[in-house]
């Protein structure tokens, strides 16, 4: 009886990340949604553009919490899109520029302008978020 309804969430949470997607996105529509949710603080639509949707068992809600603390997004913009596949697990990198108040400084009392590179990687023909974390990249 467990077998199957770890199975069944399994399908269930695999399927859900597709559901939620429309068909077709290039790598800049789905870059952009992405960055649109956690903007507006959307965390849970934006849970279904991270790679983790496909690869772990968090739930959009746990994501949502944990994401309600992280930076906040004011503006943000595409700089370049580099080489397909050239990047750490068979990524593509996204050179952005983002404006935020991160890191929250108490001294510091204007925003941060950032130029960053953003992870992006495909799987089943649709564009996956690839966080950064300490240990590698999930």
């Amino acid at each position: 009886m467990k077998k199957k309804l770890w199975l069944f969430l399994l399908v269930f949470f695999f399927i859900s990340c597709y559901a939620f997607r429309p068909e077709g996105e290039t790598l800049q529509e789905a870059w952009y949604r992405y960055w649109s949710y956690i903007k507006q603080r959307e965390f849970k639509k934006a849970f279904y553009y991270e790679h983790l949707c496909l690869s772990s068992e968090r739930t959009p809600e746990e994501y949502a919490k944990g994401m309600a603390t992280s930076l906040k997004v004011k503006k943000f913009e595409l700089l370049e899109i580099g080489k397909e596949g050239s990047g750490p697990m068979g990524s593509t990198l996204i050179k952005m520029r983002l404006v935020t108040n991160w890191p929250p400084i108490i001294h510091l009392k204007n925003d941060r302008v950032v130029v960053k590179y953003d992870y992006w990687v495909k799987k089943n023909n649709r564009w996956y978020h690839l966080r950064r974390g300490l240990t590698g990249f999930w």
